[in-house]
């Protein structure tokens, strides 16, 4: 048997309108029950019926009714507020010409909230709610030794948020996440290049006295550093540097000195400041000082003492020449790299600044070696001989005289005067240059 169309739509329209039906059951038999139950089941409703966006905003505007973020959030004016601090190293960047040190990373402060309070079983049970960072009262954190002038009040972000836990009704704790980027001077010393390790320190205060404010480290923790995430989470090296620690330390001062040591009263709290010294220690990383550096140096220190064991002068003033031109082109255009020279002098440094000389020294012997020669000859003749040296030294120039005037036999050579005065000045220049190169090539601790 079928139905027609008419019986269908009516059907279809009876099935529709039956949740409404069913609603309108449901609303009549909540209105009776709390009419029965009184207003607290109807109260009860509504918060069940709340969304979380409700939630929190009924929550904030509770909160921030009556606070004020120009008052130090205590009860008692008298009482310091403390804020605890840690720090996340995510970056940092060394200038050596300018000597400063860029920092990069996350700070985290909490501290304890007595205005901005609120009972949670008044809310839901709802125990944290997040809000603005300017909309709170938070430490006006600085940096002391901070070289970016008037940019440095954008060193530590104040757009961050703000997480607020209520402890009980009458205390709540505030957290915040603020980033920052601070560049501040360092003070650096070269001398012990390329195995030099250098330490600065960011000097971080709070204008107000310890009276009022006071930093301490959070749980004495010691900085995290995070340079890469996942596998390259072990990550030391940036650059030229490798991050050796990260250090955080209290330091107060009172009457223009600075101390490790805490005022103990109060009257010495109201004059005394606390700062967070987050300091970092870094060593040098230069795999290539060996290639660029080291090597030229060697190469030109031997080469100044194999130019005295050629037989010919005129070959040994070609190769010095040559040697100049390997000083030039290598060592000078290295040095260029070099940091400035802050303290003492870099023993390569020293070692280049030595080496021309002792090589235009070398020159010069080698293009006055045979007139040298005439005349100690002609001293030696002029005087008695007076001890074993002088009679040692005139046999061994007088045959070198005799020998450029009667000609060399046909039979082996002789060694000349010339050559043994060169092997005595190679072997000076040997035990002169060990001890100049040496330093350069020690382990590094």
């Amino acid at each position: 048997m079928f139905c027609s169309p008419s019986k269908i739509a009516l059907i279809l329209s009876a099935l529709l309108s039956l949740p409404m039906v069913i609603n309108a059951q449901i609303l009549t038999s909540d209105l009776a029950a709390a009419g029965e139950n009184g207003v607290e089941t109807v109260e009860a409703e509504v918060m069940a019926n709340r969304t979380y966006v409700q939630e929190q905003s009924e929550l904030q505007k509770a909160v921030f009714r009556s606070y004020d973020r120009k008052i130090r959030p205590v009860r008692n004016q008298s009482s310091p507020v403390t804020v605890f601090f840690h720090a996340y190293m995510m970056h940092f960047s060394v200038d050596q010409l300018q000597q400063t040190v860029l920092l990069n990373g996350h700070i985290y402060m909490s501290w304890i909230d007595e205005m901005a309070v609120w009972d949670p079983a008044q809310f839901n049970n709802v125990r944290t709610t997040m809000t603005k960072q300017w909309e709170l009262w938070h430490p006006d954190l600085r940096i002391a030794n901070s070289v970016s002038g008037v940019n440095q009040y954008f060193e530590i972000s104040k757009r961050s948020h703000a997480t607020l836990t209520s402890i009980s009704p009458n205390r709540t704790k505030v957290e915040v996440y603020p980033n920052f980027n601070i560049k501040v001077g360092c003070h650096f010393d070269y001398s012990d290049y390329p195995f030099d390790q250098q330490q600065c320190a960011a000097r971080l205060y709070v204008a107000s006295v310890m009276s009022e404010v006071e930093l301490s480290i959070y749980y004495n923790l010691e900085p995290s550093v995070m340079l890469g995430w996942g596998n390259q989470s072990a990550k030391r090296h940036i650059s030229d540097w490798e991050l050796l620690s990260v250090q955080a330390n209290l330091s107060f001062y009172r009457n223009r000195k600075y101390s490790s040591t805490r005022p103990t009263s109060a009257f010495e709290a109201q004059s005394s400041w606390s700062l967070l010294l987050l300091g970092v220690r870094l060593r040098r990383n230069a795999p290539l000082f060996w290639l660029s550096l080291a090597l030229p140096s060697l190469c030109c220190a031997l080469v100044n003492v194999v130019s005295f064991l050629l037989p010919v002068p005129e070959h040994s003033v070609g190769l010095l020449l040559l040697n100049f031109f390997l000083h030039g082109m290598f060592i000078r255009d290295a040095l260029r790299a070099l940091p400035p020279a802050v303290g003492d002098t870099p023993r390569i440094v020293l070692c280049a600044n030595i080496l021309l000389p002792v090589t235009l020294l070398c020159l010069l012997l080698h293009l006055g070696s045979r007139s040298l020669c005439k005349f100690l000859l002609t001293q030696l003749n002029a005087s008695p001989p007076s001890s074993a040296l002088v009679t040692f030294v005139r046999s061994v120039i007088q045959p070198q005289e005799e020998e450029e005037e009667m000609g060399k036999s046909d039979g082996g050579r002789r060694i000349s005067a010339l050559v043994v005065l060169r092997l005595c000045c190679a072997m000076l220049l040997l035990v002169v240059s060990v001890p100049l190169l040496s330093p350069l090539f020690r382990m590094s601790a």
